[in-house]
């Protein structure tokens, strides 16, 4: 009966652990707008009249989304298009951005993102989450480097809404049960116990 109590915790704890972290954190929720960046420039005059400067790089033309409290739990995804990389042309193994929320001039929400630029293909990119408290025109800015060692065909912004929060006394009892799943599991196999 102890024997089949490990697997059979250790697979709840999976379920109720990880995977309903991954549920609510990344499956959860309605889609909403949804944005394609065009050109890039050192230089962004936002609407208000603000002046940006890219001193490290270049940022994509600066997005205007209408965000509300009714859509919280708000996240942003970045899927980024990667062109074939030119004959001879080596890749960087990785390429470094940064996504920047804002409300007016003030910066609520900042993230480093560092993109796997191999290969040609599609990656998908967790840009950050946030709760907002004010109705408004909010400025979703994306910079990248400068230069781009490869070439970039497209990058859209998915903005997603009414994504659930985890239950953190919930998340904690899933991963309590599965530890002790895993402890009852691996028990047999370890060194120095005495086999009846």
């Amino acid at each position: 009966m102890k024997r089949g109590l490990g697997p059979l915790l250790l697979m709840v704890g999976l379920l109720f652990g990880p995977g309903y972290f991954i549920v609510t954190a990344y499956l959860s929720g309605e889609p909403g707008q949804t944005f394609t960046l065009t050109e890039r420039s050192a230089r962004w005059t936002l609407p208000d009249g603000t002046i940006l400067h890219f001193a490290h790089g270049s940022a994509y033309k600066p997005v205007a989304i209408d965000l509300d409290p009714n859509m919280n739990r708000i996240a942003f995804e970045l899927s980024f298009q990667f062109a074939p990389a030119q004959a001879g042309a080596t890749a960087a193994a990785t390429e470094d951005y940064e996504a920047v929320l804002y409300q007016a001039d003030q910066a609520i929400l900042q993230r480093a993102l560092r993109v796997d630029a191999k290969s040609a293909g599609t990656r998908k990119i967790d840009a950050g989450s946030i709760d907002v408290y004010y109705p408004g025109t909010y400025t979703f800015i994306l910079e990248g480097p400068e230069p781009v060692q490869v070439p970039v065909s497209q990058v859209t912004l998915q903005v997603r809404q009414k994504i659930e929060t985890p239950s953190m006394p919930f998340l904690v009892v899933g991963m309590v049960v599965l530890v002790v799943g895993l402890a009852l599991s691996l028990e047999p196999y370890l060194p120095g116990r005495r086999r009846r």
